[in-house]
């Protein structure tokens, strides 16, 4: 969670009165941040990953004035149409973005210091590191609407980036300004460049990488623009509104900006709140708190909420900046928070379901018992791995869910089966001595378009044996030892598969249902490896197996 540092002087001249210690240590929890400590005049707190807009003074003041009881419900934006709008025609991965103008600023240097703490911890959290969104200010003075987010090629644009007093290309900023070097592997190898520019062709900024100098906020600047450029355009609108929001807590008035893009037109920022449905019944279901419908609105009021009462609904609109708002548990946990955790008396509650370990899970610690007492070793490994030991090593191709920015080769892709691991473990433990006999029982994620996050978890069962003389013959006995444990008829047809050797392999069948595969190692993976002696593996997929003894024992 991000740590984030505020000044005690300047929260209190947000919050519009003075703040004691111990306001600070019972408020700070109740909005889901942990204070760290209170060093001189500066408060230092974890904010949760899900409440951004908490990253700075200007959203903390917003949450605690209800807290405090200085200003309740939702928060009033005076807004205005600027008449103004923003063109969007940028580059296709990163094709969104969105416009807001606020007026009448009052800063110096710990509100702009504020501001820019936000800017950068959403950037590293909410915007993954710039990734998903980027998020710019600037000085309005000498910008021209229309502005225009477009795409170019790295050579046809230039600025003065923000810290430097020298024009460069858009190339030149990814090899020579700090930042640009910092983030430009989020452009490398694309043919075109997001930029900027208002209506006089200036250029504004260079997202998602560096504003420009020329419009650098300031203490004299009263008057702001404010971009998010993003590759989700929901994304771009709760960010958008985080900032401005921000802003608008230092200044007078937001400028509404009629945003043009592939995707049709809209007002931005959106300035007004979100709603969601709340049976007060939830607040003795999940609190165990006998708290009715007018204590309800009271205490939603407190967390800059509106709830209107429809028999035992609320309607409860929230500020569309609240992005951790997304389930009517997400409004009983407000609800809890604004009462106190610690009024909460401890009561015996009866269970809302009756609780018990999963099937799968005790019929996979039944199979691990037996692989244990037919003589395996059980091993266990990430479910994260690589490609190229998935699918490159052991002769194949495939596709696996894949991290989109990893952080290690060897860990960027979540496993489609276990056998390539198992091999992994016997190249590492030949010092052991043959025969080695190991398996493991976990998780594997198959990619699946038809699925609703686009795949599919199974568990599996893999085994290896391996060793000078070993054959199929090994492998089918422990096959058939394990299915004999559990009652199993089974049966084996011939298969072809690049990791094995053709004529040496089997899929596994019980009944009409295809549960898996046998055989012998081709040589050319067992090179891949390192592997100097024959191995024999096996891979099945439990949940089919626990499906079919099942129904075997139901007849």
């Amino acid at each position: 969670m991000p740590v984030i540092g505020v000044t005690w002087w300047d929260l209190e001249r947000l919050l519009g009165r003075d703040l004691s210690r111990e306001e600070i240590e019972d408020s700070l929890p109740r909005v889901k941040c942990e204070l760290e400590e209170i060093e001189g005049d500066t408060i230092w707190y974890e904010a949760t990953h899900d409440r951004p807009d908490l990253y700075s003074a200007e959203g903390l003041s917003i949450a605690l004035k209800g807290l405090l009881g200085v200003e309740e419900g939702l928060v009033r934006y005076n807004a205005r149409d600027e008449g103004v709008s923003a063109v969007v025609e940028g580059p296709s991965y990163r094709p969104y973005a969105l416009f807001a103008v606020v007026h009448g600023l009052r800063l110096d240097d710990e509100a702009i210091r504020q501001l820019m703490q936000l800017q950068e911890k959403v950037h590293i959290t909410y915007g993954r590191d710039r990734r998903k969104v980027s998020i710019g200010l600037y000085d309005l003075r000498g910008i021209k609407f229309p502005v225009r987010y477009i795409a170019v090629k790295p050579e046809e644009a230039r600025l003065v980036p923000l810290d430097m007093d020298e024009e460069m290309s858009l190339k030149e900023v990814l090899e020579k300004h700090p930042t640009g070097v910092k983030y430009r592997h989020l452009l490398e190898g694309r043919p075109e460049f997001p930029l900027i520019v208002d209506a006089e062709g200036k250029v504004v900024s260079f997202p998602p990488i560096i504003n420009s100098e020329e419009f650098r906020v300031t203490e004299e600047t009263r008057d702001v623009l404010i971009d998010v450029t993003s590759t989700d355009l929901e994304a771009a609108r709760r960010v958008l509104a985080i900032v401005a929001t921000a802003a608008y807590v230092r200044g007078e008035e937001i400028g509404i900006v009629t945003v043009k893009g592939p995707w049709g037109s809209e007002a931005s920022p959106r300035v007004e709140p979100d709603a969601i449905d709340y049976n007060v019944e939830l607040n003795e279901k999940l609190l165990g708190l006998s708290i009715g419908v007018e204590d309800t609105v009271r205490l939603l009021s407190k967390m800059r909420m509106e709830a209107e009462p429809r028999g035992d609904t609320l309607t409860v609109r929230f500020p569309y900046f609240r992005t951790d708002i997304l389930h009517p548990v997400d409004i009983a946990e407000e609800v809890a928070m604004a009462y106190g955790y610690d009024r909460i008396e401890p009561l015996t509650m009866k269970p809302l379901h009756p609780g018990r370990e999963a099937g799968i899970e005790v019929f996979t610690r039944s199979i691990r018992e037996s692989m244990v007492g037919l003589g395996f070793t059980e091993v266990n490994n990430y479910m994260f791995t690589s490609t190229n030991l998935l699918f490159t090593k052991m002769g194949i191709q495939g596709e696996a869910i894949e991290v989109e920015n990893p952080k290690h080769e060897a860990y960027h892709a979540l496993r489609t089966w276990i056998t390539p691991q198992l091999l992994q473990t016997l190249s590492s433990s030949k010092h052991a001595g043959y025969p080695l006999r190991i398996f493991e029982a976990g998780d594997v994620v198959i990619p699946d378009k038809d699925a609703d996050n686009l795949s599919r978890e199974e568990r599996h069962l893999a085994y290896a044996v391996a060793g000078r003389g070993v054959t199929l013959t090994d492998g089918l006995a422990y096959l058939k030892a394990l299915l004999n444990l559990y009652s199993m008829k089974y049966t084996l047809k011939p298969l072809q598969h690049p990791s094995l050797i053709p004529g040496r392999a089997a899929s596994i069948h019980v009944g009409e249902a295809e549960i898996g595969f046998i055989g012998e190692v081709h040589p050319r993976v067992l090179t891949n490896f390192a592997l100097t002696v024959p191995v024999v593996v096996a891979e099945i997929d439990l949940g089919a197996l626990r499906k079919a003894y099942l129904s075997g024992r139901e007849k």
